[in-house]
Formats: structure tokens, sequence, C-alpha cells
């Protein structure tokens, strides 16, 4: 085979190489997806990012392989990359990945509860304080004020319900008069 088959032949699999690792990238970025979840807006920016970034490295790629020189065989290895570690350890490293992710985080998360369990102790201090504060300079406190998290929620109670028959009930009829 000459020297310059061996290079085209090297190229093309060198462009199977990095479809496959773009993929992997690609993966990797599902995994998080999978154990963090995301809005449409912040998933749409992570896909555009995603695409020009493997545009970008492409182009570099092949800018440096073939001095620019783009051709359809390198593409299809690019394709032939991607499909080949689709079929074959795509799916299994999403999998394990997420799940080796989502313990991480059950493992991590029994720490973090803790922490916001302090952080909410100092809010109520704190909160506390500002009162304590607030009535040394003379201002008033309402009565049995809470802070805003902790004010009971108002019911409302639907038309008809057994507030407004109470309403009604504690209301004093009207007895009208028959003259005769």
């Amino acid at each position: 085979m000459s020297g310059y088959m061996t290079r085209e032949l090297l190229l093309f699999v060198k462009s199977f190489w990095y479809g496959a690792s773009l993929l992997l990238l690609y993966d990797i970025l599902r995994i998080f997806r999978k154990a963090f979840r995301h809005g449409k807006i912040l998933t749409a920016t992570e896909d555009i990012i995603y695409w020009v970034f493997c545009a970008v490295y492409l182009f570099s790629k092949f800018y440096q392989e073939n001095s620019g020189i783009l051709r359809a065989y390198l593409f299809a290895g690019v394709l032939l990359g991607v499909f080949a570690c689709s079929a074959s350890i795509s799916t299994p490293f999403v999998k394990c990945g997420a799940w080796l992710l989502n313990g991480c985080k059950k493992i991590l998360g029994i720490p973090l509860k803790g922490v916001k369990k302090i952080i909410k102790r100092l809010k109520n201090q704190l909160f506390r304080f500002k009162i304590y504060v607030n009535n040394s300079r003379g201002e008033k406190k309402e009565e049995g004020s809470l802070h805003p998290s902790q004010k009971p929620r108002r019911r409302k109670c639907a038309p008809g319900g057994k507030h407004e028959k109470r309403k009604k009930q504690k209301q004093p009829q009207s007895n009208e008069s028959t003259s005769e």
C-alpha cells in the first residue's frame, strides 16, 4: 500500500475515534442531566454549546491532520464512530454513570441535610435578633408576629362551605310582623 493511502486510512481511523469520543462526551452530559434535572432553556443552552464545541473540535482536528481539506470519508468515519459507540457502550455507560452519580449525590446529601438545618436555625436566630434590636430602638412588635415562613396560611373556603353556613346562622334574622 502506498504512503498516501496509509495516511488516508489512518485519518479515517482517527475520524472514527473522534466520533466515538464526541458521543462519549455527550453521554457524560446525559449522565448529568439524569442526575440533576434541567429545565428546557438550560438543556437547549447545553446542547448549543456542545454542538459548537463539536464543530470547532472536528474542524481543528481535520485542519491539523489534512491541512483543512474536508473529505467525505472523514465525515463517514465520524458517523461510523458515533453509531459504533452508540450500539456498543453508550447505553450501559449512561446507566452506570447515572447510577454512580446518583449514589454519590445520596452520600453527599446526608451531610448537606445537616448543613441545611444549621442554616435554617441560624436564620431563625438572626430574625429573633432583628426583632430584639428593633424592640430596643422603640419600635413596636406586633403581637403574635411570626417569621414569614412560620405564618399560618388562611384557608379559602368554597362557596356554600361550612364557614359561610356559620356566618349565615350568626346573622340575626329579621322577623317581619304580619298586619291584620
